[in-house]
């Protein structure tokens, strides 16, 4: 899959991620150990919101962890979407090695470097802004986020507290 700039939607299905949606490029993370436990802190002593505000690692909040979640990644904002949608948050991410990985935060607790290929995305070096927006479209029973790309010459300054979330009503 690739983000290069045109892009075609592009989409990553994730079955019940925990807590969080996790979103990196693994040369930002490339000082996890095979096996590692991260669920508290990373090795340099800081933990999941520090590298959200550095754009190491995108993380987003989810409302139901063990539910399933498309996600659309653009790098063409549908305003359709925004208008749409029922939350939205912005992140940062660095990319390094024209890879993108997205996973869940259970991950974290036992560290694989090997992302599962259906969730590698194909990326152009850079840093991007992201734009993550859920929608209240339920079909097959999946949540939909909607992650729109946009490349820009420096890291947002983001300030967070804690790991931003997306909220949305349960599917009925």
């Amino acid at each position: 899959m690739s983000l290069g700039l045109p892009m075609n939607d592009q989409i990553v299905e994730l079955g019940g991620p925990g807590l969080f949606i996790l979103v990196y490029s693994p040369g930002t993370l490339s000082e996890l150990e095979e096996g590692g436990d991260y669920g508290t802190c990373f090795p340099d002593g800081r933990d999941l919101v520090d590298y959200v505000n550095d754009c190491r690692l995108g993380a987003v909040g989810v409302r139901f962890p063990a539910r399933d979640y498309w996600l659309h990644f653009s790098a063409a904002m549908d305003h359709s979407v925004i208008v749409s949608a029922t939350d939205h948050v912005l992140f940062g991410v660095e990319v390094t090695g024209q890879q993108l990985c997205v996973r869940g935060s259970d991950d974290l607790f036992c560290w694989d470097r090997a992302c599962p290929g259906e969730q590698i995305l194909s990326v152009e070096d850079g840093t991007y802004n992201v734009t993550a927006c859920i929608v209240s479209q339920f079909e097959d029973g999946a949540f939909r986020i909607f992650m729109h790309f946009a490349r820009v010459a420096a890291r947002p300054e983001l300030g967070y507290e804690r790991v931003p979330e997306l909220y949305c009503q349960a599917p009925i």
